[in-house]
């Protein structure tokens, strides 16, 4: 079958291929210069020749039937096909297929496809049996550590949304190689993207069907706080089933929210995150603060490309793209479909309005100007609807207009949305009234008060008293009462390990206890561990609990606190103290930490770059960690003589014996710290061999052990001689006067 599709062919440069192939991947829109322009719709076999190859490029190409001087807009795609002739390609295997992941509840069964932020994955609740969907986020976000720590804040965000329109966030964390994950609800369908393929343009009135739902979903995140930032069809997923009356219907899910990009990220990161070119506002494309507005403007975009077949913007390369939505109008809608409703034309105007003060307000109000296009209204020359006079199915229809000049629909969101956000807000109110009172009572008597909630038996009053308790935790978190809330994560957990079936109760629950993960929640604990001001005489212990139990959130929420506060020498020793009691927990948060420090660290122009990388280093615990290996290696060659020392005790941990060539190298360094760092390792792995006793003996001779310090270690260092090099040792234990 894909041998019987037309071929298109196009010879470019190495840099041009290479840009097709990534545009392929992502399943982009690009100008191809061909040698002949297509003939006719829908899918074609793209053969690319560039100079550095005598294969061509083979890809799956889909003309959108818009040309200019830079050659055709293609839609690009991977090319799947396996010619009969030759043997199939042994794929590496997927490292992720197979893994278990959040200590062991989810099992990893295979790929469905990969995005700009991670590739999904079908997977298996290990205790339920259900499927599920599991987000893979891409290496490269695993290695900023700031965006670590702002992703736990937001995919918690993202997990208590619940909307028929939006897919249910059930789980999300890193492992300790540094992989970050969501656990979500697994949806069968099909992609508006792929439903584009076959059918290129779609009728208003399934279009606006199709967008009600998006909008409803998207508003109902907005309400909460969460923008979108990459609203395209490859996001939204739809399901056709039928309804209570047997009628097919289309239900929308739209997927893959965008994470916010903090002041601090830049490279790949920034460049994954900050969205899909051809959707982009004009206030995304300039790196401005982003609002509902920003996703007005992608729904209007995509509204445009569903009537169409094309966006409203394509260019040659992202850049010019960008500026296109900055400073060039957008075409009307009509100038491709000359036969579409003005009034459809002039919202899709509207949500493509340069300036976010000239769009649709929020989602509540696009709805309603969408709403308005379904009114029972006549042709007056067909005395049908729209959708009637073509023949289309029995879906609510768009009515022709009587006259191309419409006033545009009122504004006002209708009466059912007005009284959803009356509803929503006065139920925030409530929510922020019972708040201090809750945390109140829970601070002055803690067990009374979770005594209550154990021994409550009606499940609608256990999920109201769950409720306050979240909104208590938030409080008490901010005020850094660590020892309240260490009694109530006990207590929570201890609920959770009951096996609840009830969905509403197992949600509620899941919901408390994964505030206990979040690390922008935990800083004020954090900070309370590390600058104790005015401290009860167990709130360093509990605090230590809280960001122990948190695993790696916790770590992040460390790091974190260390970052905002002025550290002395305690804070300093509290930090290297708990975050070597995480263990490999730890490690993600270290290894991101430490190559985004290195730098600064090593320039010796930042003292507080320079100790809180010593810490980091210092923090390392026991563990056949590479990663962190080969970054502890390089700060072994800093001029920092601190962190010389520092990095020597990190690899000592995470590489064992592989460190003695370092260790041994270290022994010639000019600094005594440096020096015991290295003859302390090489005890503890023991290789104090005829090579170390040696590069010893030269020190002793040199008259380099000066200190009182330093000839203990030495000395010591000397009495745990291999073997083979004791007698060595003992000549030089004389020389030492420590025979």
């Amino acid at each position: 079958m894909a041998e019987e599709l037309p071929i298109l062919v196009a010879a470019v440069t190495d840099e041009k291929g290479r840009e097709l192939a990534e545009a392929s991947r992502l399943g982009r829109t690009v100008w191809v210069p061909l040698e002949r322009e297509p003939a006719r719709p829908g899918p074609h076999r793209l053969d690319v020749y560039t100079a550095s190859s005598d294969a061509p490029l083979r890809l799956l190409a889909e003309p959108l039937g818009t040309t200019s001087e830079r050659g055709s807009a293609l839609r690009l795609y991977p090319w799947e096909e396996v010619r009969p002739e030759t043997a199939p390609p042994v794929a590496p295997a997927d490292p992720f297929v197979g893994r278990a992941i959040a200590g062991g509840r989810y099992e990893i069964l295979a790929r469905l496809g990969e995005g700009s932020i991670g590739a999904v994955y079908s997977a298996r609740h290990t205790g339920l049996g259900n499927m599920v969907a599991v987000k893979v986020l891409h290496m490269a976000f695993q290695q900023d550590v700031e965006f670590c720590r702002r992703f736990y804040a937001e995919a918690l965000a993202l997990s208590r949304l619940d909307h028929a329109n939006l897919v249910h966030i059930y789980d999300f964390g890193q492992e300790p190689d540094g992989l970050l994950y969501l656990a979500m609800a697994f949806v069968e369908g099909a992609t508006l993207r792929a439903m584009q393929r076959t059918e290129r343009v779609f009728e208003v009135p399934r279009i606006v069907s199709l967008m009600l739902e998006i909008s409803g979903g998207l508003g109902h995140a907005h309400g909460r706080g969460l923008i979108h930032r990459d609203v395209k069809p490859d996001n939204v997923m739809v399901v056709a089933k039928e309804d209570d009356d047997g009628h097919r219907v289309e239900r929308v899910k739209v997927l893959d929210f965008g994470f916010a990009v903090p002041p601090s990220v830049s490279g790949e990161v920034a460049q994954r995150l900050a969205g899909t070119p051809v959707y982009m506002s004009p206030e995304q494309c300039l790196g401005e603060e982003l609002d509902a507005r920003s996703d007005v403007y992608a729904c209007g975009v995509m509204m445009y490309e569903l009537a169409t077949g094309t966006v409203p913007f394509l260019a040659r390369d992202a850049e010019s793209i960008r500026r296109m939505h900055v400073s060039m109008p957008a075409p009307l809608v009509s100038a491709n479909r000359p036969d579409v409703d003005p009034r459809f034309d002039a919202l899709v105007r509207r949500a493509l309005a340069k300036s976010r003060h000239e769009r649709h307000p929020n989602m509540q109000e696009l709805r309603a100007e969408l709403k308005s296009l379904l009114a029972p209204a006549v042709s007056p020359s067909s005395g049908r609807g729209l959708a009637g006079a073509r023949g289309q199915d029995s879906r609510p229809s768009l009515p022709a207009p009587s006259s191309p000049t419409v006033s545009p629909p009122p504004s006002r969101p209708s009466t059912a949305d007005w009284l959803e956000d009356r509803a929503e807000g006065f139920a925030r109110f409530m929510d922020e009234a019972r708040t201090t009172p809750a945390a109140e009572a829970l601070a002055k008597d803690t067990h009374g008060w979770l005594g209550e909630l154990v021994r409550e038996r009606d499940r609608r009053a256990f999920v109201r008293r769950l409720a306050e308790l979240e909104d208590a935790v938030r409080v008490l978190a901010q005020r850094g009462d660590a020892a309240t809330l260490q009694r109530v994560s006990v207590v929570v957990s201890g609920l959770a390990d009951r096996g609840e079936r009830d969905p509403g109760v197992r949600d509620a629950l899941a919901g408390v206890a994964r505030l206990f993960a979040d690390p922008e929640l935990l800083g004020p604990i954090a900070e309370r561990l590390l600058a104790p001001q005015d401290a009860q005489p167990n709130e360093g212990s509990a605090a230590a609990d809280l960001i122990a139990g948190a695993r790696v959130a916790g770590a992040y929420a460390l790091y974190g606190a260390r970052t905002r506060i002025a550290a002395d020498q305690r804070a300093r020793i509290a930090f290297v103290t708990t975050m070597k009691s995480l263990g490999d927990s730890a490690s993600p948060v270290i290894r991101a930490a430490l190559a985004r420090l290195y730098e600064q660290a090593t320039s010796g122009q930042h003292r507080a770059a320079t100790e809180l990388a010593e810490d980091l280093l210092l923090g390392v615990s026991k563990a056949d960690d590479e990663v962190t290996g080969q970054l502890a290696l390089k700060f072994a060659s800093s001029p920092v003589p601190s962190l010389c020392r520092a990095a020597a005790r990190a690899m000592t941990r995470v590489w064992g014996e592989r460190a003695r060539p370092v260790l041994l190298h270290l022994l010639q360094h000019e600094d005594d710290s440096v020096l015991v760092a290295a003859a302390v390792g090489l005890r503890e792995i023991d290789a104090v061999d005829l090579e170390a006793v040696a590069r010893i003996a030269a020190q002793v001779a040199a008259g380099r052990v000066r200190t009182r310090q330093l000839h203990a270690v030495i000395a010591e260092t000397l009495r745990s001689a291999t073997a083979s090099a004791s007698a060595e040792a003992a000549g030089v234990l004389q020389r030492l006067g420590a025979g």
